[in-house]
């Protein structure tokens, strides 16, 4: 009998052992892990996991997130971690360090290394920190970089976000870690770069108001410029062909109209119709009024006044379901403007902060305008609308012409004639455009050539934003440790020192309409971050305390008297 039973428990262990082996060889041959979360927070999306395992050679990710700071910066550390160990997981390919840059050497060397990493594209941090009963102040670089043959790439971790708690700031960065970390690595790893163009011809934005979009946005994209007015022709020929110019623009992606000041011809909108139609996408970045701050470096006041029937492109926005009007957002939610004494609010440059659950707009900074007009929608069959961009609660419309005059910066408003909430002023339109030159005569080429013509579009996107100002940067004036003139970061205003998300935004917006893998889908998951009460922690602090400490004691001893009790009992 005695022998039966060790033979089935020899056979046992042995079905035991055979059992882990077999199961170590089937996870070893595929890839397996279980995610407990609802949400899913340690499960990647298709779209990372397919970019991933694509990688052929090895990406360096050095964080700059290591050492001593406070709790948030430390959980944005541990998920960074985790999130790096998720990618390895698919890929081990991809490698990762983490790095302190305030412990790398003496003090010059420490400095160097900060310098390199904002000239790489980190933006520093200075954090308060309690040490021995005294302040210390902390830099720190919440960002990494990544590294694939000779390319590096900056990827920032921490999401700004204007007048938002540091907690809500790391629960954001937590949120979008994926979306940063596959959108760095992408950058490296793309052979083939979509092609933007800036069109030229009517007195769009100078280059160096736009030097700091166009240098971030060459990162992910090929950039150039195409103006609509020059042609070219044939060797010993005089003629010109707008079959050859359509056949010009198809070759780029995406186009971006930026501030333009002078009219659209009938030809130039056939162009940009075409171009659309044959599957192009269009940003447009237009001011229905004519305001400009400089005005008042001049007068202290000046009349603005609708541009609208000047540039001549509302027909054309009209048919494609969208109408900028000919008025002006005022803002009780707004950016400040400086007079060198001190910064006031100045209701003609609404701050949006963006609400709208979509990927161009989650977790982005507030993102300041300037004498930004309303939008409308209009009936379009087959295009879907979603406005990007809305006012806050508190705003007012006013009619063109308008006087604005510098007094308003000190004057203060009166809060019941802000009445208007969510006043649109961006709008992203998508789906099937039917042309605006349908049933209309349509132009001829010089030698009586038939233009080539579509009546409806491919599926194509565009998104109109009511401010050509959105994508203006700031020219150094005030630094100086730099040149006079300098183009700044888009979104840095030097007057006040702050940072707005335009930046952001306009990115989000160009990889919406070309990203075709669907990246930027990854930044709609919306991950639950479930933190303490501390308001209810603080109030049953001394409840929780006596809990931990003398219940496990207390039932240590209990059990160790029945224990005693049951002992005596049996044994007496």
């Amino acid at each position: 009998m005695v022998m039966n039973n060790k033979r089935k428990d020899l056979v046992a262990f042995v079905l035991i052992v055979a059992s882990v082996i077999v199961l170590n060889i089937i996870g070893s041959l595929e890839f397996f892990r279980l995610d407990l979360t609802s949400e899913k927070r340690y499960s990647l999306s298709d779209v990372t996991i397919d970019l991933i395992e694509e990688i052929p050679e090895i990406v360096l990710v050095r964080v700059y997130l290591d050492g001593d700071f406070p709790g948030g910066f430390q959980r944005l550390q541990r998920e960074t971690k985790q999130m790096l160990d998720e990618f390895r997981a698919y890929n081990t390919k991809i490698q990762y360090e983490f790095i302190d840059p305030s412990t790398i050497g003496d003090e010059k060397q420490v400095q160097d290394l900060y310098e390199q990493l904002q000239y790489k594209g980190l933006k520093p941090y200075q954090l308060q920190s309690s040490e021995g009963g005294s302040q210390k102040l902390l830099t720190i670089f919440p960002g990494a970089i990544a590294s694939y043959g000779d390319s590096e790439v900056a990827i920032p971790l921490l999401v700004d976000q204007f007048a938002s708690s540091p907690e809500n700031q790391v629960n954001s960065s937590v949120q979008n870690l994926e979306y940063a970390l596959a959108n760095g690595v992408k950058r490296l790893t793309t052979i083939r770069k979509p092609q933007v163009g800036f069109v030229l011809g009517h007195d769009e934005l100078d280059t160096r108001y736009i030097a700091s979009f166009a240098r971030d946005l060459s990162e992910n994209y090929n950039i150039d410029r195409i103006n609509l007015k020059e042609f070219r022709t044939q060797e010993g020929e005089s003629s010109i062909s707008i079959n050859d110019q359509i056949s010009r623009m198809s070759r780029f992606d995406a186009l971006i109209v930026a501030k333009p000041e002078k009219s659209f011809t009938d030809l130039d909108k056939f162009l940009l119709d075409q171009y659309l139609m044959n599957g192009g996408d269009v940003l447009w970045l237009i001011d229905a009024v004519h305001a400009e701050m400089d005005s008042l470096s001049k007068a202290s006041q000046f009349l603005a006044y609708s541009n609208s029937q000047m540039l001549r492109l509302d027909d054309m926005l009209f048919k494609y379901g969208a109408r900028v009007n000919g008025n002006l957002v005022q803002d009780l939610v707004c950016a400040g403007v400086s007079d060198q004494k001190s910064v006031n609010p100045w209701i003609y440059f609404p701050l949006v902060m963006p609400q709208v659950d979509h990927p161009i707009t989650k977790s982005l900074n507030a993102i300041q305008l300037q004498f930004a007009s309303s939008i409308d929608t209009i009936i379009a069959p087959g295009i879907k609308k979603t406005f990007l961009l809305r006012s806050s609660p508190y705003t007012k419309t006013v009619a063109v012409p308008h006087m604005v005059s510098l007094q308003r910066l000190y004057d203060k408003p009166d809060e019941n004639q802000f009445r208007q909430a969510s006043v649109p002023m961006s709008v992203l339109l998508e789906g099937e455009f039917e042309s605006a030159f349908k049933n209309r005569i349509l132009p001829k080429d010089q030698d009586g050539e038939t233009v080539s013509f579509r009546e409806k579009s491919k599926g194509a996107k565009m998104v109109i934003v009511a401010d050509g100002d959105i994508i203006r940067n700031q020219l150094n004036l005030v630094n100086p440790s730099l040149q006079r003139g300098t183009p700044l970061p888009l979104g840095f205003d030097q007057f006040t020192g702050q940072q707005y998300g335009n930046q952001d935004f306009l990115l989000n917006v160009m990889d919406y309409m070309l990203d075709d893998s669907g990246l930027i889908a990854i930044r709609s998951r919306d991950l639950k971050i479930r933190l303490l009460d501390y308001q209810l922690v603080k109030s049953e602090r001394l409840l929780w305390q006596i809990v931990n400490t003398v219940l496990p004691i207390g039932s240590v001893l209990l059990f160790g008297l029945f224990f005693t009790y049951w002992r005596k009992r049996k044994y007496t």
